[in-house]
């Protein structure tokens, strides 16, 4: 059986989303348990428990505009910390959430702790699933120095491995492919992973190379990712809107969307699996985030991962 730890909190469109999200998981996967973590709302209609679904009261919530500050690592009954605590005593497989992006980074690393030291966690986002294709990071990290950029490189090529058989192909997200351009933190991390002989490096990687080309690990650092991908997003959904009607059209960018690319990105580099949903998620999307979270369990990435960068000399 596969263990999800549900938070059914934190998202736009308030807990029903994850509720009837866990109800379509269930009636379609057999061997997967849920446990949803939730507060208490009025109005709130909650599913009927049973062997494969259960239902854990918190007190508390952390809202999605919350900053990060020493008191949430002390709110030990909100529905993220609850979750995330059962990951930790290994009474859940993965955690699926949809709320605070920075409060779940924070207490995933104080919860469950780092995969490897000073190999810092970053939010992976797979633009293609088939072939297997990434951006790292997506926004758990905006300010980055290179030896951050360069664990990037190496989360995002064990990622690769551990979910295909595809060997890793790691580009450098710059303002073009020349030697002369790009930040100093760009040029030193370049300089590095040319010298390292895993993962395979094959330079900078321009924008036009994020969905085609054989790079399929593109590092960039958290505020460059998350611009990339909600201007990507944003700009299928323009089409889609625009141009839906157009005869073939609108079949060609559901297909994109929906199977192409998983809801949701993975936070990788901490000691468990999990995933974040878009804090704006509809149905469709926490259902797609949820089945992420079966797909990297059922695979085990965390062991996978852990397997690659911890046992093996570089």
């Amino acid at each position: 059986m596969i263990r999800v730890a549900l938070d059914a909190m934190g998202g736009d469109l308030g807990p029903r989303i994850a509720f009837d999200g866990a109800v379509d998981i269930l009636s379609r996967h057999q061997n997967v348990v849920i446990t949803i973590y939730y507060s208490p709302c009025s109005g709130l209609n909650l599913p009927t428990p049973n062997e494969r679904l259960s239902l854990v009261v918190c007190s508390d919530v952390i809202d999605g505009d919350e900053e990060i500050v020493l008191s949430l690592f002390r709110r030990r009954n909100s529905t993220l910390y609850r979750s995330l605590d059962a990951l930790a005593q290994c009474s859940s497989d993965v955690v699926v959430t949809v709320g605070n992006t920075g409060a779940m980074v924070a207490l995933a690393r104080h919860i469950l702790g780092l995969l490897r030291p000073k190999l810092y966690p970053a939010l992976i986002r797979e633009l293609y699933s088939n072939p297997l294709r990434c951006l790292v990071d997506l926004g758990a990290n905006v300010h980055c120095p290179p030896s951050m950029l360069v664990g990037f490189a190496e989360l995002g090529a064990a990622y690769i491995e551990a979910l295909s058989d595809e060997t890793p192909k790691v580009g450098l997200l710059n303002v073009g492919v020349e030697s002369t351009k790009g930040s100093a933190v760009i040029k030193e991390v370049d300089g590095v992973l040319s010298n390292q002989s895993w993962p395979m490096y094959l330079g900078y990687a321009e924008g036009t190379e994020l969905f085609e080309g054989e790079k399929n690990v593109i590092v960039c650092d958290g505020m460059v990712g998350n611009a990339v991908l909600k201007a990507s997003e944003g700009l299928l959904s323009f089409m889609m809107k625009r141009f839906g009607n157009v005869d073939g059209a609108s079949s060609l960018f559901e297909t994109f969307y929906q199977t192409e690319r998983r809801h949701g990105a993975c936070l990788v580099g901490v000691r468990g699996n999990l995933v974040k949903g878009h804090g704006c998620s509809d149905l469709t999307a926490m259902i797609g985030a949820i089945e992420y979270g079966i797909d990297i369990a059922r695979a085990d990435l965390y062991s996978a991962m852990k397997a690659r960068l911890c046992n093996e000399i570089l």
